[in-house]
């Protein structure tokens, strides 16, 4: 074949076009410190279509603990970014924030070196500031007045560049990283320390504290203020002594040590003192938080025990909830106790529906399940609350409460049936009840109920159907009508109509051979909805009978 003179040009051309095309070797020498372990890394941009998990341009992890990788022959520019498989997990600056394209000249350049500052899906670990974002005030916040953070880094004043500034909802302050600071401790107040944030009831809070550079945001909410306290009914909780053992000396001061005073037996701030009904009490401020307290007499050695002369667990309450907490001591450590062989179980609390000067009874395996049996009637005390002594002839009582019949029962706050309560007679000398509905007595109109499953059976299948299967559609466990439907996080749900005054149910997955069971597999009781309770009804499923259950 003859060769042209044009074609011997034009491949000469070629050859010096392909000579002059540079590659360009592409390293990361560092990346956060918080990247996964094993994650591969990716480079992304012009030159593969912005394909962020391209196996083609997946980097080499070198023993040196870079990553490389040659890109191909080219011209220009080449605009890239780093990514480690998605767009999720694309690279960002410092703080977390967008960064642009990173640009390559290949005329200028053979080797470019990267280092990526953060991942869009993990927190920044070295940013110089840090956002407080102001998810909620109190109510009673002045609108006039300013927010401002105070804090270990403006010496814990306030000045223009603390206040809080507002972006359409958003209220938010930036903070500079102080040098050398590994924290920054604050609070939020509307000018000092004597308006500074509070919990709810207007008590002081510990300062905030958070590590600079492992969050380039922080939420904080405001409960309350300190100089602006919210009041529920009363801002203080009633401790009061309704017993004491006969030999306790009457000269003798009741003490409270709890978490809240370091276990103090003797602290003279947490003493008892008569009101004046002659009532000992102690008026604990009211907080957000769970006290664990025991009363003494001073002393560990004459601390409060069981009537058998054992120490007993730490009472515990949630100060925010509670109004009243009633305390009967059976025995001090130092003093032997008086034979006692009863339980006293006392009705801490009865529903605002109970009627006056009720007959209220107790019903369990010590008088075969009768719900009016006279001797197991509760008797009232002075103080207002109900309470009845028993014999101590087993170890264990089942048992619930009622008004004198199985129709005018305790429920729970739903208005669901309750499992039998469970009282071990050798573990304590009185047990507490409360009691939260009659299942005679509603308390507001139900037209409609959604049921909600909050735990399902972690080996139910994904795609499998939950039917509830009640009574008043002849027990049909395929009714497509009554298919729950499925929310966030594993949860279903399902509304239904009210019909009568209460519904009997189960759960299946569309047959009987596949209905809900107990943990061990066996069957369980119909469920009782009864209406005029709550809206919504939150239940559990513990298995499926063909999925581990065995009847």
């Amino acid at each position: 074949m003859k060769t042209t003179r044009t074609q011997i040009l034009l491949f000469a051309f070629a050859l010096m076009l392909f000579a002059g095309c540079k590659k360009v070797y592409v390293v990361v020498d560092e990346v956060p410190g918080n990247t996964p372990s094993g994650d591969p890394l990716y480079i992304t941009g012009n030159f593969n279509n912005w394909d962020p998990g391209d196996e083609r341009f997946r980097l080499t992890f070198n023993d040196d603990s870079t990553w490389s990788i040659n890109l191909p022959p080219g011209f220009g520019t080449i605009e890239y970014k780093f990514t480690r498989g998605d767009w999720t997990t694309v690279e960002k600056d410092l703080c977390g924030n967008e960064t642009d394209n990173r640009m390559i000249y290949i005329d200028d350049t053979d080797t470019a070196y990267n280092q990526i500052a953060s991942w869009n899906d993990l927190d920044p670990l070295n940013c110089p500031r840090m956002t407080i974002l102001v998810t909620g005030l109190p109510e009673n916040t002045p609108e006039d007045e300013a927010i401002s953070i105070m804090g270990n880094f403006n010496s814990w004043n306030t000045d223009t560049l603390s206040r809080i500034k507002r972006k359409g909802k958003n209220l938010y302050v930036t903070i500079d990283r102080p040098s050398g600071a590994d924290m920054l401790e604050f609070k939020l107040s509307r000018g000092s320390l004597s308006s500074a944030e509070a919990d709810e009831f207007g008590n002081d809070v510990p300062n905030r504290v958070v590590p600079f550079g492992q969050k380039d945001t922080v939420q904080v909410k405001v409960e309350g203020w300190v100089d602006m306290p919210k009041q529920k009914g009363n801002d203080k909780v009633v401790f009061i002594i309704i017993g004491l053992p006969e030999n306790t000396p009457p000269k003798d001061d009741l003490y409270i040590a709890s978490n809240f005073n370091s276990w103090k037996p003797g602290d003279r701030n947490y003493t008892f003192t008569k009101n004046t009904n002659g009532d000992l009490v102690y008026l604990f401020p009211r907080k957000k938080e769970r006290l664990e307290f025991k009363v003494t007499r001073g002393s560990w050695y004459n601390a409060e025990v069981d009537r058998f002369g054992y120490d007993t667990p730490n009472r515990q309450v949630n100060l925010k909830d509670a109004d009243t907490v009633k305390i009967k001591i059976f025995a001090w450590k130092d003093i032997p106790a008086y034979s006692n062989n009863n339980l006293t179980i006392v009705l801490e609390s009865l529903p605002a529906t109970t009627p006056e000067n009720p007959e209220i009874y107790l019903a369990g395996n010590l008088n075969n399940w009768d719900p009016n049996r006279r001797k197991y009637q509760f008797s009232r005390a002075e103080k207002g609350y109900y309470f009845l002594d028993i014999d101590r002839r087993n170890r264990q009582l089942e048992c619930k409460v009622t008004r004198g019949a199985w129709e005018n029962m305790e429920v729970d706050a739903y208005g669901s049936d309750i499992p039998n309560r469970r009282l071990n007679f050798m573990e304590s000398d009185t047990a507490f009840i409360k009691v939260a509905n009659w299942k005679d007595l509603p308390v507001k109109e139900t037209p409609y109920i959604t049921i909600v499953i909050n735990k399902m059976p972690l080996n139910t299948p994904v795609n499998d159907k939950i039917y509830l299967v009640p009574d008043f559609n002849d027990w049909d466990p395929t009714d497509e009508n009554l298919v729950f439907q499925k929310m966030d996080k594993g949860k279903y749900f399902i509304t239904i109509p009210r019909h009568g005054n209460a519904t009997e149910y189960k759960i299946t997955r569309g047959g009987w051979g596949r209905v809900e069971t107990d943990e061990n597999g066996n069957p369980i009781p119909n469920r009782v909805l009864n209406y005029g309770f709550s809206d919504t009804l939150y239940i559990e499923l513990e298995k499926w009978r063909d999925l581990g259950g065995n009847y």
